[in-house]
């Protein structure tokens, strides 16, 4: 009887010899991916028009163990009493009622009267600008970008435009 030609080849090898043959030819069998839709561990695809990104999955705490990254809020507002060139300003609060608040009681108590919300902002920057006859108040990202906008918004309407305040309430890192 002839043996298949697989079984003639491994004849004469011992049974030990088989098994380290098998196992080296697992270990060089190409892996698995279990990533979704292309991303890394931890993280799912999300895409828009032209576009398409990783996230984050919504608590997970990702491929390495670590926690998620959790962060507070922190506010910021600006009050005026615009007749009399008052002020009331509030930063690094843990709501917007709180900021709102807390910039009108500061323009109240440095004399304001007609003090009225000017801008409320949450974990950026916000900058006034004013010129001959108007104040312009911005919120963006970086205290520069909110100072470009305001200035850009004073130059297209006034003349003589500065910066008068500017400030930021970045959020802070919890966990």
């Amino acid at each position: 009887m002839r043996l298949p030609f697989s079984a003639r080849i491994l004849s004469g090898f011992s049974m030990n010899r088989v098994l380290l043959i098998a196992l080296l030819a697992m270990l060089h069998m190409p892996q698995a991916a279990n990533a979704e839709g292309g991303c890394p561990a931890g993280q799912y695809p999300q895409q828009g028009q032209g576009w398409q990104s990783c996230v984050p999955i919504p608590g997970n705490a990702g491929s390495q163990g670590r926690p998620a990254v959790i962060w507070q809020d922190h506010w910021q507002a600006v009050a005026a009493d615009t007749p009399k060139g008052i002020l009331g300003v509030s930063t690094g609060m843990l709501t917007a009622d709180d900021a709102e608040a807390t910039a009108l009681s500061d323009c109240r108590a440095k004399g304001g009267a007609a003090c009225s919300l000017e801008i409320s902002f949450v974990n950026g920057c916000v900058a006034m600008a004013v010129g001959e006859s108007r104040k312009n108040f911005r919120g963006a990202s970086t205290k520069y970008e909110a100072e470009s906008a305001a200035m850009s918004q004073c130059k297209s309407n006034d003349s003589g435009c500065r910066i008068y305040y500017s400030a930021c309430s970045l959020p802070t890192r919890l966990q």
